[in-house]
């Protein structure tokens, strides 16, 4: 696997009302390249002491799965034990002195869109009540997965939205995101190009299917022996 370092940052909450301790941002880099960022990262308080919860969506059964993470097992710890360090290092300091300084975009270079692999996976809803027609998930480089990213319809044509969260003042942020500009309309266009190509799969196979049965029926209709006809004014059975 390529060299990979994680940037992370860590927002501690001073006198948590519940189990959640601080809100945190982890930045993926791949050889000193930027390839994908992960907001909304938890640390949560427990018996057994703090962890590390990636952002979650819930089913309609209920549970909870989460929507972006890595994906090799040692960098998911990698990136828990830097969230809990920088945690620690963060909350032992004034709220005063916390925060970070923003990054020198000039210095930032983002990997390009040509070098990084994207595994993609469409599935479209069979009849969409809303704008919403269809879900996807990409795997970014085998390092970084995405889940709950939608396909919506609007007037202007088909897009994507990657998945979103609410803050408190009702606005929305992307939870997950290519940090390369021109690698995310990557990331949009092969979504919506596999999107296509399985509605037209699933078209492709139901025209078939209608075909085989037209067939079927026919080819019955000529093999069928011919029902008896009863004549006008003859009596019919029971009478």
């Amino acid at each position: 696997m390529n060299n990979i370092t994680l940037d992370t940052r860590v927002y501690p909450i001073d006198n948590p009302e519940r189990k959640t301790l601080a809100f945190a941002s982890v930045a993926f880099k791949v050889d000193g390249e930027d390839l994908a960022a992960i907001r909304g990262i938890r640390v949560v308080d427990s018996k057994k002491g703090p962890f590390v919860a990636m952002p979650q969506s819930q089913d309609k059964t209920g549970l909870y799965h989460d929507i972006a993470f890595p994906i090799d097992g040692d960098l998911r710890k990698n990136l828990n034990a830097s969230v809990l360090d920088e945690y620690g290092q963060q909350s032992s300091l004034p709220p005063e002195h916390r925060g970070y300084q923003k990054p020198d975009a000039e210095a930032s270079i983002s990997r390009q869109p040509n070098d990084v692999k994207l595994d993609v996976k469409v599935f479209p809803i069979a009849k969409p009540n809303g704008d919403t027609l269809a879900f996807a998930s990409v795997a970014l480089d085998d390092i970084v997965a995405i889940r709950g990213i939608r396909v919506v319809s609007s007037e202007k044509g088909n897009f994507i939205s990657l998945p979103q969260s609410q803050d408190s003042e009702g606005k929305f942020h992307d939870v997950a995101f290519p940090i390369n500009g021109e690698l995310r309309r990557t990331l949009s266009n092969a979504v919506l190009s596999a999107y296509r190509q399985e509605t037209a799969e699933r078209k492709q196979g139901i025209g078939e299917r209608l075909q085989e049965g037209a067939q079927k029926a026919a080819a019955y209709a000529v093999s069928a022996p011919p029902r008896a006809s009863v004549a006008k004014g003859s009596p019919g059975i029971g009478d």
